[in-house]
């Protein structure tokens, strides 16, 4: 009888001081030091035939093509195909440039050993491969809110509107192996921006903190981050200050076991994947499109899906409520970052999100009939995967 096999591997991937830093163009030297490191986990499922992975990373995004890169070495290393292989990025800010941004490019060195770091955590994840029962849960979380803030002149900034469209919770997938530490994937929306741009330390932020919190405390267990849609929304950030992403890596914690303890079992199997690649038109010009790539994962009764952009958490509410599964966890920054995506009805208010792609490799805004687009090929492989 077929069973759901889990495997995990971790791999530092810290780069050394003078790393040219990734999220805010305002920076114009690179890193003076490293106050926390930056790993890159890798989780293989398997059957008895099918072999899937995610692979996650301490770092902002990726742009498609390094992404793509990253993906070729690790088939030829293991012989697992793009579709069988999804890449998310925590989007700290605090990290380093991995692919063209701004008009900054990586270190072509640095580049390298994140491509053989994930190699070497994906290799150990397959060599770890052990039976595994698997469980969902969720719990309440509050280390920030969506920040499109409208001024008194009507003027949308980057603050702070508790009353915008968020998704205040945590979600926890563990994977019980009788033969080997648990591995607990967790995941909430949530940007990696509790430091500013003065910021010069190379650093996990607070998802990181939160690993080594619940590591700390759970020693038996390997706990791994992926971040969901996020690009609307902030972490409260009163004070731009490690003692403050602490705090939100110890808040992020205990509603992972808040959430651990309120698990219920489902069934782990049939393994499925699907990856497609949306052209989605250009506001600029919207007889030109960019490829948005769009990622799913069914775990039996589970699907993960991952949309390759900053998405707004709208995207991420909308996949809950329309999935045929029993659980759904929609993630961004999957497999690269096309740039932003926000809903259509954003253009109408404006505000950074619906600028920056102007400054990333897209070039242009995408067009507010994208929205459509990506909710119905959304819609498609989520009905797709659990026929």
């Amino acid at each position: 009888m077929a069973a759901l096999l889990v495997g995990h591997g971790r791999e530092c991937m810290t780069p050394p001081p003078g790393t040219k830093m990734m999220g805010y163009a305002s920076r114009t030297e690179g890193a003076r030091e490293v106050h926390d490191d930056l790993f890159v986990n890798a989780i293989a499922l398997g059957d008895d035939g099918e072999r899937i992975a995610l692979l996650t990373y301490d770092v902002c995004h990726f742009d498609l093509a390094f992404a793509a890169e990253i993906k070729s070495a690790l088939r030829e290393a293991t012989g697992l195909d793009a579709a069988h292989v999804a890449l998310n990025t925590s989007h700290t800010h605090a990290g380093p440039v991995v692919g063209a941004w701004h008009a900054q490019r990586a270190a072509p060195d640095y580049q390298r050993a994140v491509i053989a770091k994930g190699v070497r955590a994906l290799r150990a994840a397959l060599e770890d491969l052990a039976q595994s029962a698997f469980s969902v849960g969720s719990a309440p979380v509050d280390i920030g809110c969506n920040r499109r803030e409208m001024t008194p002149e009507g003027k949308i900034i980057l603050g702070v509107n508790p009353d915008g469209p968020r998704l205040p919770e945590m979600t926890v997938w563990r994977f019980s192996r009788p033969a080997g530490p648990d591995v607990v994937l967790f995941s909430t929306a949530m940007h990696g921006t509790t430091l500013g741009g003065e910021n010069l330390s190379i650093s996990a932020e607070w998802m990181g903190a939160a690993v080594r919190c619940l590591e700390a405390e759970s020693p038996e267990a390997r706990y791994v981050f992926a971040q969901g849609c996020g690009a609307n929304q902030n972490p409260y950030r009163q004070q731009a200050t490690f003692e403050l992403i602490e705090q939100h890596g110890r808040t992020a914690a205990a509603a992972v076991r808040e959430a651990l303890g309120g698990v219920r079992e489902l069934r782990p199997l049939p393994l499925r994947c699907m990856m497609r690649e949306l052209p989605l038109p250009l506001l600029d010009d919207e007889s030109k499109t960019y490829p948005l790539p769009m990622h799913a994962v069914r775990i039996g009764e589970a699907i993960l899906i991952g949309l390759g952009c900053e998405a707004f958490v709208q995207y991420a509410l909308f996949g809950r409520s329309t999935s045929p599964a029993a659980e759904t966890l929609v993630l961004g920054y999957t497999d690269g970052s096309a740039g932003y995506l926000p809903t259509a009805d954003a253009y109408q208010t404006g505000g950074y999100e619906t600028e920056a792609n102007r400054h990333f490799p897209v070039g242009s805004p995408f067009a507010p009939r994208s929205e459509e687009i990506v909710k119905e090929a959304m819609q498609e492989m989520l009905e797709e995967l659990v026929r």
